[in-house]
């Protein structure tokens, strides 16, 4: 269980009063002292965000410099007229952590256990009154302990997944540095944001963390796209035909690619995408390795045990190639 050391951005729209520049408008209200040309390429990929309707935002991504940023970004629909804006526009709050790639190596390159653990930890300011309290009072803490997500603590997350959707979302986050290089990126669609950010989560939960590194996201891209291939995933709620972008409806844990699968789900696809057969079954062992290790016991009280089975059967059957032997299967049991 780590202590991460984080570092913080926070860009709002303030008045006067509470402006560092002492001016009203957007602006970066508050940056750790130790942040230096970052701030200006962080600050451009939160400024853009749609107002006027109730959402939160949730990206990962790195900088020129090597840093991971992880940003949660909320909506402001009446904001304080006296701290935000004089004519109570729709406005919008975001907050940015940032860590070097060696406190996120700590974090086993999991974008999701430090979003959980700042949630935990109250440290994403969220409205007018956590703001102040940062502006003036205390600034927010550059500590975060951050405890591991393993299968026992988030095992729940693969509840109502059934092995084929598992599978599709394994396919696709494995293959993000293909996309990258490709200047792709998947464009997931949906207007519920609770079930994207999870979706996402458990992509992430079955990568092995060298591979969880490359899976840049933004949840919410609605009137604001970036450049296709920015990020490995985007989140929408309007579809939008451009030839960067590989459209996937998500709805009730069920993921339809558009279009066709492009030979996202074949495993000669995946093959190509790894260094080498070994790699490519080393972290499908690692998913199987760490699913059934920790999560079994609770796996089989809530369900008998079926579901992990059924993705052990959907990665290790005769329909892939490269499969592994049954003792690597049954290894670390």
């Amino acid at each position: 269980m780590p202590d991460l050391q984080v570092r913080h951005i926070i860009f709002t729209r303030v008045e006067r009063a509470y402006s560092p520049r002492n001016t009203s408008g957007y602006q970066v209200v508050y940056h750790s002292p130790t942040l230096g040309a970052e701030v200006g390429q962080i600050e451009r990929t939160l400024q853009c965000f749609e107002t006027g309707r109730e959402h939160e935002r949730s990206q990962f991504f790195w900088t020129d410099r090597g840093h991971a940023v992880l940003t949660r970004s909320v909506s402001l629909l009446q904001p304080d007229p006296d701290v935000i804006d004089a004519g109570q526009r729709p406005a919008f709050l975001a907050h940015a952590l940032v860590l070097s790639r060696e406190e996120f190596e700590n974090a086993y390159n999991d974008p999701f256990a430090i979003f959980e653990a700042a949630e935990d930890a109250d440290l994403f300011a969220s409205d007018e009154e956590q703001l102040v309290a940062y502006l003036q009072e205390k600034a927010p803490s550059e500590k975060l302990t951050t405890p591991r997500r393993t299968p026992a603590r988030s095992g729940y997350l693969l509840e109502g997944w059934t092995a084929e959707e598992l599978w599709k979302c394994f396919c696709l986050a494995w293959q993000a540095q293909a996309l990258k290089q490709q200047s792709h990126s998947l464009l997931l669609l949906t207007d519920d944001q609770h079930e994207l950010y999870n979706t996402l989560s458990v992509m992430l939960m079955l990568m092995p963390p060298e591979k969880r590194a490359i899976c840049t996201f933004d949840t919410f891209v609605d009137g604001c796209y970036p450049t296709a291939g920015a990020f490995w995933a985007l989140g929408s709620s309007k579809g939008r035909s451009h030839p960067g972008l590989k459209p996937v409806s998500l709805a009730e844990q069920r993921l339809d690619l558009k279009g066709g699968d492009d030979g996202f789900l074949d495993p000669k696809a995946l093959r190509r995408t790894a260094s080498s057969q070994e790699d490519f079954a080393g972290g499908v062992r690692h998913k199987i390795k760490s699913a059934w290790r920790a999560n079994k016991r609770e796996s089989r009280k809530q369900n008998g045990g079926r579901l992990l089975s059924d993705v052990r059967k959907s990665l290790y059957g005769p329909s892939n190639r490269f499969a592994v032997t049954t003792q690597e299967r049954e290894g670390g049991r």
